[in-house]
């Protein structure tokens, strides 16, 4: 076993070289030029290496997962040999971020199916599926007929899936595992998402691919991707992004101050933090405290702000997410839905109402806000 960190950078041309002319074309119009964890992961990857990707958020790291695995599928398209099988498995620990990647990828292949119709390559549809506890019956039985190349899910659905004695068939086809927001499965999730991908693995040969902004020390978290016996090269692009944190208090003195008085001067704080910056993300610690944070602030004549929780019902939580993205709301009011690696666009400011009881966690949160390269 050999865990090992990437000193090779590859250069545009090189990656260029190994993508089919439509994927080439549509990189070139939409990014010209690769993020630093796509220099060093897309090639291992599209060699079929284990690939552990450390990167800061918004750096491009879930395109460097899948950009080796959607050349490879429109390669199957373009030569008529994509079947009806799951090729790609996506799995994270959290519902908000699977529905994104979903809207992610589908628009990219979009995209390139766009500048595959203008150079005049014909292919076939490459289909994209998520399979969660939100997923209806009435969808999984689809999916056991004709099954996604893309299957996105969270560990729990992984481990139920494997005990389908129909719908386990289809994951033997599986060539790329990703695993995102790994350093959150170092748990009890974790050693049951271990277990899987070691049952997955007696089924299926498959390359893995972790992805995480905030994990250390990375030679370990690559031994819990990979499992005993298997290589795997380390990608760790850590450079500093330009964040301003502050410690605020509502009132000079905590212990001595009415609560009374510290609630009213908390909230007149965040009315003034949210109508100072275009969107503000404000994170609590539980769904309660979430559910009063919106009453009191809605109160207080602060319009388009929502709350979004695991308790929510699935359609709200995707128009919450959906209407975050647009820039439609000034603030959202979360308890931990959606602290991991959602791209959730415009946000200028994170606010955390307490203690997030960990440095990752924290990390995790204030990474939200200005959740693209270089800001």
């Amino acid at each position: 076993m050999a865990i090992r960190r990437l000193k090779k950078e590859y250069s545009d041309e090189e990656i260029y070289d190994i993508l089919e002319e439509p994927v080439k074309e549509w990189f070139k119009r939409k990014y010209k030029t690769f993020t630093p964890p796509q220099k060093y992961a897309v090639m291992e990857i599209h060699k079929k290496q284990n690939v552990l990707i450390s990167s800061p958020t918004g750096s491009g790291k879930t395109l460097s997962a899948f950009l080796a695995a959607i050349n490879e599928l429109i390669s199957l398209s373009i030569n008529k040999k994509l079947e009806d099988k799951i090729y790609v498995l996506y799995i994270s620990p959290l519902r908000a971020l699977n529905n994104d990647i979903e809207k992610n990828l589908k628009e990219p292949l979009k995209e390139i199916y766009d500048v595959a119709k203008e150079l005049g390559v014909d292919l076939d549809e490459i289909r994209v599926g998520v399979r969660t506890s939100d997923t209806t019956s009435y969808q999984k039985s689809k999916m056991v007929k004709k099954p996604p190349h893309i299957l996105i899910t969270t560990p729990e659905s992984l481990a139920i899936a494997l005990n389908s004695p129909k719908f386990s068939e289809h994951l033997k086809s599986i060539k790329y595992v990703i695993v995102d927001e790994i350093h959150a499965l170092t748990n009890k999730r974790g050693v049951h998402l271990s277990l899987s991908l070691e049952r997955l693995n007696r089924i299926a040969d498959f390359v893995r691919i972790g992805l995480s902004a905030t994990v250390h020390p990375l030679e370990e978290v690559a031994k819990f991707l990979v499992g005993n016996e298997r290589d795997c090269l380390i990608v760790d692009v850590s450079y500093l992004k330009d964040t301003e944190i502050k410690v605020i208090s509502p009132v000079d003195d905590l212990i001595y101050t009415p609560s009374d008085e510290i609630s009213k001067n908390l909230y007149q704080t965040l009315k003034e933090l949210i109508q100072n910056h275009r969107t503000t993300l404000i994170f609590t610690n539980t769904r309660g405290a979430t559910e009063r944070v919106v009453y009191n602030l809605r109160n207080l004549g602060i319009k388009n702000i929502e709350a979004h929780h695991s308790s929510l019902s699935r359609e709200h939580r995707l128009e919450v997410e959906e209407k975050l993205k647009k820039g439609e709301l000034n603030a959202v009011i979360s308890s931990t839905s959606l602290e991991l690696g959602i791209d959730i666009g415009n946000i200028d400011l994170v606010v955390l109402l307490g203690s997030p009881k960990s440095v990752s966690r924290a990390l995790q949160r204030i990474g939200r806000s200005g959740h693209r390269l270089h800001e």
